[in-house]
């Protein structure tokens, strides 16, 4: 059935049933108004074509996303944050030397025990420093 023949069905029974109902209240003194009824039944009526098209809609079930990768895109601002606050901060903490031997220890944990004994002692890291700790890391994944 196409869409324009069921909303045709669906207005010449509601227009069916909407007359019934007024003819019906005559019949029983109530004494309706034509204005008020009118919209009355075209509300009512309306909410009940859309419960009728919500009944036959099959439910939505949720998908899983993709996994996370390997490279972790969505944590980049949480470690620029950690970078930046390392640079700026007086008293650097020993956060991005954490962040560093994760990283390593996610590629190789023999790397990251290496890297775990470098940083031991490592006040601020210059960005020549964590260019060579990321390139070391770097290049043990290009080689797997």
């Amino acid at each position: 059935m196409s869409l324009r023949e069921r909303w045709r069905g669906r207005l010449a029974g509601g227009v069916a049933l909407a007359g019934a109902g007024y003819v019906v209240t005559l019949l029983l003194d109530m004494d309706p108004r034509p204005l008020p009824y009118a919209v009355w039944s075209v509300v009512v009526l309306a909410l009940a074509f859309l419960v009728l098209d919500i009944v036959d809609v099959p439910a939505a079930e949720w998908q899983q996303g993709t996994t996370s990768s390997a490279d972790r895109v969505d944590e980049a601002t949480s470690d620029l944050r950690v970078l930046s606050s390392h640079q700026q901060a007086d008293q650097p903490s020993d956060a991005l030397a954490r962040r560093l031997v994760a990283l390593a220890r996610g590629r190789d944990p023999d790397l990251g025990d290496a890297v775990e004994r470098e940083l031991a002692d490592a006040g601020r890291l210059s960005p020549a420093d964590i260019d060579h700790i990321l390139t070391r890391i770097e290049d043990v994944r290009d080689r797997s």
